[in-house]
This record gives structure tokens, sequence and C-alpha cells, in this order.
């Protein structure tokens, strides 16, 4: 994408910059009515520079962005732009390639705290279990590839297991190039490579020298999302969690080297 890896230490107008450079491959970069105050090209790359700088509240990123660049319409009017680009964006965030293994995992993200679910009216949020104890929200699920990237992902309700979620993920297996499928005991069914249990008798393909690095690097993938604030609770509907999702997998995409 850039000759530079994306990083906070680059500068907020050189970070700007290079995502600016990205966006206009597959956005417009002209305004189409009089009255607009930024292109398409532009706001995207805006709202994905909150994510190379760890800036958990938007409404405070772009007010400290309107305190650089005088003309940047409210964040309501941005606000409301970027929900109509969500499915453009969540089309762009995984285009088939060919990938020869992927790690499979899920990841908790709850829409406000456990002592509020039972007054929470987020749409479609359920409860649920993750490795930090119960969760009322969502679950982000995800393939990723050795190399920290994540091809595709699911945002499902919490209380769905990984295996089902998985399955519909497989939808996609022939797009790109049939890959062996990686997770943990979770995962423990047919098509997919997981430790055994220790009564098992026959090879199931895990090599205990090689796959448990594999799996490591998914969960620094999701350390990663959590550091630049993909788990915000400070979310009142699901476009605003997809938006938040699909910014925050695009960011990290766009920063690897």
């Amino acid at each position: 994408m850039c000759r530079y890896r994306l990083h906070h230490s680059l500068g907020r107008r050189a970070v700007i910059r290079q995502l600016h450079r990205w966006a206009k491959r597959h956005f417009s970069d002209q305004k189409r009515f009089k009255h607009q105050k930024l292109t398409d090209a532009l706001l995207v790359a805006l709202l994905l520079a909150r994510f190379v700088f760890k800036q958990p509240y938007r409404s405070i990123w772009w007010n400290m962005l309107r305190e650089d660049r005088v003309g940047l319409p409210s964040y309501t009017q941005a606000y409301m732009r970027s929900v109509r680009l969500l499915e453009r964006l969540e089309a762009l965030v995984s285009p088939a390639k060919r990938c020869a293994e992927v790690i499979i995992d899920s990841m908790p993200l709850p829409v406000c705290r456990p002592k509020r679910g039972k007054r929470c009216k987020f749409p479609g949020a359920k409860w649920g279990f993750g490795t930090q104890g119960d969760v009322y929200g969502y679950k982000l699920h995800a393939w990723v590839t050795p190399a920290g990237e994540i091809v595709q992902y699911l945002l499902k309700p919490a209380n769905l297991h990984d295996t089902t979620v998985s399955y519909e993920l497989n939808r996609r297996w022939p797009e790109f190039g049939g890959p062996k499928i990686i997770g943990d005991k979770g995962y423990c069914c047919l098509g997919y490579l997981f430790p055994p249990k220790k009564n098992t008798r026959y090879d199931n393909g895990w090599r205990q020298d090689r796959h448990p690095k594999l799996r490591k690097r998914i969960e620094t993938v999701f350390s990663q999302l959590v550091e630049a604030q993909i788990r915000s609770v400070q979310t009142k509907t699901l476009p605003s969690l997809r938006l938040r999702v699909v910014l925050a997998v695009l960011a990290h995409n766009l920063a690897q080297p």
C-alpha cells in the first residue's frame, strides 16, 4: 500500500495522507454535490486513521480533526455518510485470495457491561460466554493468515457456538483455494485441525511443534484489535457496531508489513 508501515509515530498528517492514497483506489475523490465538504475517499481515510492512533471515542477524534482541518462537516454528518458507505467497506475488507492455511477463532464484542445486560435493548444482542466470563452482545469470528491478515470475518450474536458460525465462514472456502483450517478445541469436528484429546486413537493432522505457534498468531491479532479500541461499549445501533468492526479490520490489514 505504501512505502512505510502505518504507525502513529509517522504523525497524523502522514498517516492520513497514506490512507487517502489507498482510499482513492476504491472510493471517489470528487465532490458530487456543491454542498459537500469532503470526498468519500478522504472521509474513509479520516475514519481509518482513528484506529491507527487508537482513539476510543469517535466524536473526540472528529473534533480533533476539525481543529486542524477547517471546513470539515459535523460529526453527525460524517457518521451518516459513513453508514452509507458501510456495504462497500464490508465488500472491500475480504476479497477472495488463495491461502494455504488459515487460523479460525472468535472474540467477544460486548455492547454493554454485564450488570446492565437485563436493561439493554441493543438489537440482536444475546448472552454468551467467553474466556473472561459472560458477555452480552456479539462475537467476531474471523479467519487469519499466518502472516496476521484477516481475510474474512462474521459478526454474530454471542450465544451462537463457534462451530455453527464456522460453517457459514466455510461457504467461501473454495474462493480461498481450499485452505487448511486450524482451530482450538472449540472446533472439534470434521474438517478442522484441532488439538486432539488424550484418548484419541487416530491422527487428525495436528502437529505439536508447529500448530500451537500458528494458533498464537490469531490471539496476537485479536489483542491488536482490542488495543485499537474495537471493543468500545459506546455503541447504540447495529450499523454503528458493524462500521466500527469493518474500519478496525481494514486499518489492521493496511498496517501489516
